[in-house]
């Protein structure tokens, strides 16, 4: 039976380490490394026969069936109803995972490739994320899932005021992250173009560079105490701040790779199709799926690991992405337990990365 600890990787992926009652000897680890990768790579039960030819291990099929019943006995292999094949357990792909998977990096065509991405000026997220799942979709066939900026760790970068007719003005908030917020308000009669200036002006000096929650009440008396006479506008831009918190726009998931996903064998299966569609359905799940990562870390879920019934079948990949070192949202991809987690790890982290720098460097605006 296997017990199971917390434990992480000098190569940053936050791993639930499988930790075995038994020592796995050098043939066994080959043998079931050899299990894994070869299923990962055709779906199929991996006979014996298959690992001697296709592995070269230097020993007979009849022992590598020796070490197939050992590992079974451990449970880190079964075998699929009554195929002479055997497949990974869930187990077996988090004991690879932890201790036998060489890690891999993008091919510098693919890094170019998210280079360019965000090389190119986006003038509005919306842009920055329809680039980012059309290149990932091209690149792998699972699930896209990316969380759009936390408003809660988005410092304010400024306030623009702009009079439209007399008694009208268009109030732009703009985060750091590049959230854009726009709102008409309603003017005092004797409310003048200068005075608009003024309010901007204030905002911005006492409120660029801080969080929303950061903008608390001390400060605001000090806003009031310079805005006196225009208390009323200032009422209503601060309601407006209030109001966009509330509205959660940080909770935005996008997704991509939907088709690409239903490509997988497993989903042939049409139980197993109607339990993908329906995840993927289950926006909150998939949220809650996302955002439960480690900060600065690539995270790794297989299966049960996951908490969820809906996802017992299926193993997220997961990492945050951050402006100035704070995270403010998630990025990662769902597949098949029999998913290729080299490279999926390889994929997130350098997007993860690769958003960091550039929202970081320059927020898109």
């Amino acid at each position: 039976m296997l017990l199971l600890e917390l434990s992480t990787r000098a190569m940053g992926v936050l791993i639930v380490k499988a930790v075995m009652p038994v020592h796995l000897n050098a043939r066994k680890r080959q043998v079931l490394e050899a299990i894994v990768e070869s299923h990962i790579e055709t779906a199929e039960p991996v006979s014996s026969r298959t690992i001697a030819r296709k592995y070269h291990l230097g020993v007979s099929p009849a022992t590598i069936r020796n070490e197939m019943a050992d590992l079974e006995e451990m449970g880190l292999i079964e075998q699929p109803h009554t195929s002479a094949g055997r497949i990974p357990s869930q187990p077996g792909y988090r004991y690879y995972v932890d201790e036998l998977m060489k890690k891999r990096r993008l091919t510098p065509r693919e890094e170019r490739l998210i280079r360019a991405i965000f090389a190119q000026k986006a003038r509005v997220w919306a842009k920055l994320i329809q680039r980012t799942i059309k290149t990932v979709k091209q690149m792998t066939d699972y699930l896209i899932m990316l969380s759009g900026p936390q408003l809660e760790y988005a410092a304010l970068k400024k306030v623009k005021i702009i009079p439209l007719l007399p008694d009208n003005a268009l109030v732009v908030i703009v985060a750091e992250t590049g959230w854009i917020e726009t709102r008409v308000i309603e003017l005092p009669s004797e409310m003048a173009s200068e005075d608009l200036q003024r309010i901007e002006a204030v905002f911005n000096t006492h409120f660029s560079g801080l969080t929303f929650p950061e903008i608390s009440r001390t400060i605001l008396e000090s806003v009031y105490d310079e805005l006196l006479r225009q208390r009323k506008a200032v009422d209503r831009i601060l309601e407006i701040i209030e109001a966009v918190l509330q509205e959660e726009y940080g909770d935005a998931l996008y997704l991509g790779g939907t088709q690409n996903i239903l490509k997988q064998p497993e989903y042939r299966n049409l139980n197993e199709l109607y339990n993908i569609l329906n995840l993927i359905e289950e926006e909150d799940t998939l949220r809650s799926i996302l955002l439960d990562t480690a900060s600065n870390q690539i995270t790794v879920k297989i299966g049960q690991e996951l908490n969820c019934e809906m996802a017992k079948n299926y193993s997220v990949v997961t990492s945050v992405y951050t402006i100035g070192g704070k995270a403010v949202g998630a990025f990662g991809l769902l597949g098949p337990v029999r998913m290729d987690y080299a490279r999926a790890i390889a994929i997130v982290e350098y997007i993860t990365q690769t958003l960091s720098e550039v929202l970081t460097a320059e927020p898109i605006i």
